[in-house]
């Protein structure tokens, strides 16, 4: 079991990393490119990440608890 949360912790870094990245990138795009469809499509991609992320943390806390 210690693995497997050994896994999802460097899971959980790298999704942290990811989302940075991909807010910062949204916030430095024209205000313009933000709400086309193609920016609108880019931010619910890194809402979904954060989501996962989420779950990815909720999931080590109940994993720790065994």
């Amino acid at each position: 079991m210690k693995t497997t949360i050994k896994l999802m912790e460097k899971l959980q870094e790298h999704l942290e990393e990811l989302v940075s990245k991909r807010e910062e990138k949204f916030d430095n795009f024209s205000e313009k490119w933000q709400d086309s469809e193609k920016g609108e499509a880019f931010n619910e991609k890194t809402e979904r990440l954060q989501e996962i992320l989420d779950e990815v943390i909720d999931w080590q806390m109940e994993l720790g608890e065994e």
